[in-house]
Parts: structure tokens; sequence; C-alpha cells
């Protein structure tokens, strides 16, 4: 069988050929955004883990990711929080961009700056992969996540320059595939110094960009951000729900821009595979109309050409996802410089392509299908 519908669909090579292409087309796209998709779920996931356990205070206007009008809250914000029954550890906060002005995809590179003597539970949130945590009274010393790790080549030892001041290299974190990765961890006042020599205009004291707040054990921790937002006046209280909502709406556009790839290509590919069938099933009316005279079952010529209509789908989605990875590699490559991985290649990219491709195929050729097996012998002989 395979065989014969093999021979049946190369008796017009390019007419099958820009079937196939048609669907490549759609199934090349649809695999480079799946792997872009993939990477970003990876960093959403990542950035769950990392939020969901802590609560984040910052001043009123900003969000998660800052932005606020209000710039900075006042460290007296802290002994409020701490004051507060469940609050087991309050984190006042302040962070920098590693190169002034740095952009590009996923988390910015930053210098974070946290209250050692606060931060021992926060830090020890990430796994360590080499060394030991900030503790407190460490100065001139930097924890790295693992993508500035492998930017800076560093080793535990080592010296690292963060905007022109040399930091000795105390541990190294395992990858979270989330924002930690692109952070050096110093101590509140190191980070505070460096901010101030970039900004030398502004010289407010006692300031934090943003105040981490964990729970004592078995206290609910999105009731204690209800409890700490009721509690303290002139500050935005992000609950661990709340930023995962915020977290996730950077992924819906991607995965909006995803589904529109997969509705061109069921377009597309659909109605390319429908006309090659309908004009494959006019070619060969008399051939099927002496297969059903001599005693073909009608399930056998319903089979004959929904396999056909498969195959062309299956072959366009195999070619088009081999494309795509060989795309997404070159991609990766070319990025890797930088340290940034854009695409990530799962089981799901790989294989979920291909099945659409395959499952398009079969449903384009089912009207076609029918249309072959429900022809009367005799009307089928008479076509020329």
């Amino acid at each position: 069988m395979f065989k014969y519908v093999l021979r049946n669909m190369w008796r017009r090579k390019a007419r099958t050929l820009l079937t196939v292409f048609g669907i490549v087309v759609g199934i090349f796209a649809l695999t480079v955004l799946g792997a872009l998709s993939a990477r970003l779920d990876q960093q959403v996931n990542g950035a769950k883990t990392w939020f969901s356990s802590k609560i984040t205070v910052v001043p009123p206007g900003s969000s998660l990711f800052g932005g606020g009008d209000s710039g900075f809250l006042p460290l007296s914000k802290v002994k409020e929080i701490q004051a507060i029954p469940g609050v087991k550890n309050a984190v006042a906060g302040i962070g920098l961009q590693l190169t002034q002005g740095s952009t590009g995809f996923g988390s910015p590179e930053l210098i974070v700056g946290a209250d050692l003597s606060q931060a021992q539970d926060e830090f020890n949130l990430i796994k360590l992969r080499e060394g030991r945590i900030l503790q407190d009274g460490d100065q001139g010393k930097v924890v790295l996540g693992s993508t500035l790790a492998n930017k800076f080549k560093a080793k535990v030892g080592d010296t690292v320059q963060l905007r022109g001041d040399g930091f000795q290299v105390v541990g190294l974190y395992e990858t979270t595939l989330s924002a930690p990765d692109n952070f050096a961890f110093v101590s509140y006042e190191d980070a505070l110094a460096l901010f101030r020599a970039a900004n030398p205009y502004f010289q407010v004291q006692d300031i934090a960009a943003n105040i981490d707040v964990l729970a004592e054990p078995g206290v609910d921790i999105n009731d204690l951000a209800a409890t700490i937002n009721t509690s303290v006046q002139g500050i935005k209280v992000i609950s661990p729900a709340d930023a995962v909502q915020q977290i996730a709406q950077f992924s819906l556009i991607f995965n909006a821009i995803l589904l529109g790839i997969g509705f061109i290509a069921l377009v597309v590919g659909g109605l390319s595979i429908i006309n090659t069938m309908i004009m494959s099933v006019s070619e060969r009316t008399s051939e099927i109309g002496l297969k059903k005279a001599i005693g073909a079952p009608t399930r056998s010529v319903l089979s004959e050409y929904l396999l056909e209509s498969s195959m062309i789908g299956f072959f366009g989605g195999v070619i088009g996802v081999l494309l795509g990875l060989l795309a997404v590699n070159l991609l990766n490559r070319a990025t890797s410089t930088n340290n940034v991985e854009v695409f990530a290649v799962t089981t799901l990219v790989v294989i979920g392509p291909i099945i659409f491709a395959t499952v398009l195929g079969t449903l384009a050729g089912i009207s076609p299908a029918f249309r072959a097996a429900r022809l009367k012998p005799v009307d089928a002989l008479k076509e020329d």
C-alpha cells in the first residue's frame, strides 16, 4: 500500500513538491516560533519559582519589573514591615544595570544589592553550584548567576569587574532559566555605592528600590501580603499570586503569535492539500472505477487517498521541522557570543509540528477521499 501510494504521489512531481513546500513554509515558522515560545516558557516558569516564594514590596505605581514614578522607598519601611506578625525577613534591595543602557532578549543583566543581615533565606531560594552565599559583613564580594558566571568565565576566588570596581567571586548559582541567572548579587552597601557613582546627582540616603519579604513557616504568604498592604502606607505590595500573573503575561503575546502561525499553516497547507487531492481524484477517476469494478472495497479506496494526503502532510512536516531546527541552531550559535540562548528545543517543539502537519494532511484529504470512495464503477469508467 505504501509503495503504491508513494508512486501515485510522484505521478505529478511538480504539483506534489509545491504542495509539500507550502506545508514546509508554515511548519518551519511554527517550529522556530515554537522554540522561541518554549524558551520563554522556561524563563517564565523559572521566574515563577523565584518570585512565588516571597512578597515583593515596591514604590507606589511600580510593577514587579519597575517603572514607577516614585522611584524608591525609605528604609524606614523595612522596620515597619519587619514588625508585622508572620514576617520572617524583610530584605532591602537596590539594583542597577551591569552595563549602562544594556538591553537584549530576556532578563537584563543587573547588579542586585541586598541587606545581608536579612537576606540569607532569600539567597538560599536558589541552589548553589559552587562556593557559598553572601554573608552578613561581606564587602567587595559577589555571587553570580549562571549566565553572568559564563559571561565572565568566573570561578570561585576570581575577581570580576562590576562597573569598574573589582569584586571577589565567592559563589556561583545553578541555572534557574529565569531572571537571577543574569544577576550579580552583592551587599546593599556595595550596590548603593555603585548606584551613586552612576548617578552622581542622586545622593539621597537610606533608600531601597524594593523590599523582599519572606514569611514565617506555616504563614499563608498571600494573606501576609494583604496584611502588609493594609498595615503599611506609601507602598505597593505584590503578592506571589500577583507576581505569577504579571510574569505569565509576558508569554501571552508569543503564544498568540504561535497560534496565528498555526492558523496560517492550517489554511495554506490545508487548501493546498485539498486542491492536490481533488485533482488527483479527477485524474484517476477511470482507475478508481476499474478498481471498484473488479471488487476493490470502498474502504480500500478511501484509505488509499487518506494515506496519500496524510503522507504529504507528514513529509512537509518533517522537512519543515528539520529546516526549523537548523535555523534555531544557527541563531542560538549567533547569540551565544553574548551568552544568550533565545530558543529552546523540546520534545514538543520537534514532535508537535510533525503531528500537526500529518493531522492537517489527513483532515484535508477527507473530502477528496470520500469523493473517490463514493464513485460508482460504471460512471467512473465512462470518464476519459
